[in-house]
Parts: C-alpha cells; sequence; structure tokens
C-alpha cells in the first residue's frame, strides 16, 4: 500500500508530522482528519513519489476542451439545481457529451460513485479532466453541503481563463504569424535560392561583402548538414519536454517565464487572480485556511509561486500569519502582502482577496489590450532588421559584379 508523508495541525495549534499508509491521496487526507488533526500538506512518499516520477515521463492522456468542460460544468449545476439525482444527471451528461475524452471521464465518474466513491474522489482519479482547482472546488463543495453553489463558482472561474486565454491568443496571433512567414521566407532563400546566386559568384571570382558571406556559410551549413542538425534538434527538444516534466526543470522554467519582459508580468498577474479568487471563495464558504490555502496553490500553474504559497502555509502553522511570510518575496507583489495584511487586521481575508481578483482582472485586461500595441516596435525593428540584412546579402555582390562590367 503506498505511504504518504503529512504535515498537519493539531486543535491546539502545534505542528505534527508523519507517515502513514493509504490506497490513495484521499484516503489518506481522511486518515488525517481521523487524527483530530488539520493537514496542511500531504506527498506520496518515495515509493509513490518515484512511481508519479515515472508518471510524468510517460506521455501525457489528452486533456477535454475547456468549452466542453465548462458547458458540462454549468449542465451539471443546473440539473442538480434542479433536483435530479447525482448518477441520472451523470448518465444524461454522458449521453450528450461530443468530447470523447470527457464523455469517458464522465463514465468513469458514474461508475466510481455506484462503487460507493465520492464525486470528489471519482474526479480526482481522472485529472487529465478534472484539474486540481476542479476537483478541490468540488471536494469544498460537498463537505460544505455546497455543491451547487460550488459548480457555479468553478463555472465561472473556468470560463473567465478560456477568455483570457482566448484574449492573449488573439493579442499574439498576428505577431506569431509574421515571425512565422519571416522564418519560412528566410528558409527558402538560404536553402534554394542562395545556392543559385553562389554558384554565379563564386564562377565569376567575386569579392563577396560580409552579409552574403555569412548567408552563403548557412546555406552550405544547412546542405551538407542537415541530417545531423535534425537529430540534434530533435534530441534538444525531447531533452528540454523530459527535463520541463521534472519537478526542478518545470521550477527553472516557471522562473525564467516570470522573468521575460511584458509576458511575465500578464503571468504572473493571472495567476494571483485567479489565486486569490479561488482562495476568497473558499475562506468565504467556511474552509479551514489551512486547508483553503493546499486547494488554492494548484491553481496558479507556476511552481516559483507555488513555493510562496508554501512560504505562507508555514507561516501560518507557526503563528506568523499570512502576510508576514511574504514580506520578502522577490516573486510576489506588495499589493498582495499589504492587501492581505490588512485582511487580517480587520477579519475580512474574503473581501481583500476578491479585491485583490479584482484589481489584477482590471490589470490583465489592460494588458492584454496592449499587448499587440507592445509587440509592434519590437516585431517592426526585428523584421526591418531581417530585410535589411537580407536585401544587402543579395543586391551588394550584384551591384559589384555590374560596376566591374563597366569598367
Amino acid at each position: 500500500m503506498p505511504r504518504y508523508a503529512y504535515r498537519a495541525v493539531g486543535a491546539a495549534g502545534a505542528s505534527r508530522s508523519g507517515t502513514l499508509e493509504a490506497p490513495d491521496l484521499d484516503r489518506a487526507i481522511d486518515r488525517v482528519h481521523d487524527m483530530g488533526l488539520t493537514p496542511v500538506r500531504i506527498e506520496p512518499g518515495e515509493e509513490e513519489g518515484a512511481a508519479r516520477g515515472l508518471a510524468r515521463l510517460a506521455l501525457p492522456k489528452r486533456r477535454a476542451k475547456p468549452s466542453e468542460l465548462i458547458l458540462f460544468t454549468r449542465q451539471l449545476e443546473t440539473m442538480l439545481e434542479a433536483g435530479l439525482p447525482l448518477l441520472s444527471t451523470l448518465e444524461t451528461l454522458h449521453d450528450q457529451a461530443t468530447d470523447a475524452t470527457l464523455k469517458e471521464a464522465i463514465d468513469g465518474v458514474r461508475s466510481d460513485i455506484e462503487q460507493g466513491s465520492t464525486l470528489t474522489e471519482a474526479m480526482s482519479r481522472r485529472p487529465h479532466c478534472f484539474p486540481a482547482l476542479y476537483v478541490g472546488l468540488i471536494r469544498a463543495g460537498e463537505e460544505g453541503g455546497l455543491l451547487t453553489p460550488m459548480l457555479d463558482r468553478v463555472g465561472t472561474i473556468l470560463e473567465y481563463q478560456e477568455e483570457t486565454r482566448q484574449r492573449i491568443r488573439s493579442a499574439t496571433f498576428y505577431p506569431l504569424l509574421v515571425v512565422a512567414e519571416l522564418v519560412a521566407a528566410f528558409v527558402v532563400l538560404v536553402r534554394f535560392v542562395l545556392p543559385r546566386f553562389a554558384d554565379l559568384f563564386r564562377s565569376l571570382g567575386a569579392n563577396l561583402p560580409l552579409p552574403t558571406r555569412v548567408l552563403i556559410a548557412v546555406s552550405d551549413t544547412f546542405d551538407r548538414f542537415w541530417l545531423p542538425l535534425l537529430v540534434l534538434a530533435v534530441a534538444i527538444g525531447s531533452t528540454a519536454v523530459l527535463a520541463v516534466r521534472t519537478e526542478r526543470g518545470r521550477t527553472l522554467l516557471d522562473g525564467w517565464i516570470l522573468g521575460v519582459p511584458f509576458f511575465g508580468e500578464i503571468v504572473r498577474k493571472v495567476a494571483l487572480a485567479r489565486f486569490a479568487r479561488v482562495l476568497g471563495a473558499l475562506v468565504e464558504s467556511g474552509i479551514p485556511i489551512v486547508q483553503a490555502l493546499g486547494i488554492s496553490r494548484g491553481v496558479l500553474g507556476n511552481k516559483v509561486l507555488e513555493a510562496e504559497i508554501d512560504r505562507m502555509q508555514d507561516g501560518l502553522v507557526e503563528g506568523r500569519g499570512l502576510a508576514e511570510p511574504l514580506r520578502e518575496s522577490r516573486v510576489m507583489p506588495p499589493l498582495v502582502t499589504k492587501m492581505l495584511a490588512v485582511g487580517e487586521e480587520t477579519g475580512s481575508i474574503a473581501p481583500m482577496l476578491s479585491r485583490v481578483a479584482r484589481y489584477y482582472d482590471r490589470d490583465v485586461d489592460y494588458a492584454v489590450k496592449n499587448l499587440s500595441a507592445a509587440l509592434e516596435p519590437a516585431l517592426l525593428v526585428v523584421l526591418g532588421a531581417s530585410v535589411l540584412f537580407t536585401a544587402l546579402a543579395v543586391f551588394l555582390p550584384l551591384w559589384n559584379l555590374m560596376s566591374a562590367f563597366r569598367h
């Protein structure tokens, strides 16, 4: 049976840690509760952790489409609100689903519930379809007897995430299209056009300018070593994918993403808005703050930011509060720290978190609207420099030849 390492808080606020055996993570959480403790963190033991590490290297399962998951959530909320039984609702939604992955997941959830599992337990076994945020909020709804209102909040959060993703995709579509066309034109020029000019220039013995020599060297390299270069590119890409799927590799990538000018700030603000909204909803629903932090941590989608939430949890267990552990953080904005401090002092953490979410929502909307305008100057510089370099490489030798013929 798998082993789990846990860290929890007792009734008197004392921190306790240890290991236990359980069939799965849900049972491990239940066992910690049975001991009269509030879990802060539960992680797989060495054997289970190794198995999960190998699972990360396997090919991931295809995820359900976000639009289909949103539609499923809204339909599930509506039918449960109307008083229909859960199993009948799931059977109806299974018949109506068009996404094969979601259809299979709904069938599995219904089967698990028929065998005695809760909705949370059944969904948690299918993370490729129901992410940690989804399962965490469903757990909160089941435990608090507020499943239908929590489904409404889940649907709202998923809709906002999808809307933000679509806006960013629309804003970056044109710049990415221009860059792709530029790369394609460069490959065609270097691979097919320039070699013919190179043969002509060599036959005439002309002195070639530097831009032309550079492009000819690139063309010759691709022509002679295209197979080793292809193998090297595939090897580098595969190594990068495997590295990103490890804990350390993902942490390094997430830290680099946060440091990218302009884009890093958008990623940070989107993650913090999502975190503040979910944490506020959980606290308002009566979930203990330590458990709420553990659930909300999974919605950030960034290992560096998740580490800051771990520090917040540890500080809360040690009696330092929510805001104090974040005061020296280099990645958490001062606004979040100050708003949390005010919420702690006034006893209104949930309203303050809602204000943080609204602030970052407006900030993200403004940043996304101005994304194209921010990218255009850099795009024009890159495009102009590329066109100028290519034109000099092609036309300078022709001008030199024409001058030589005239003399």
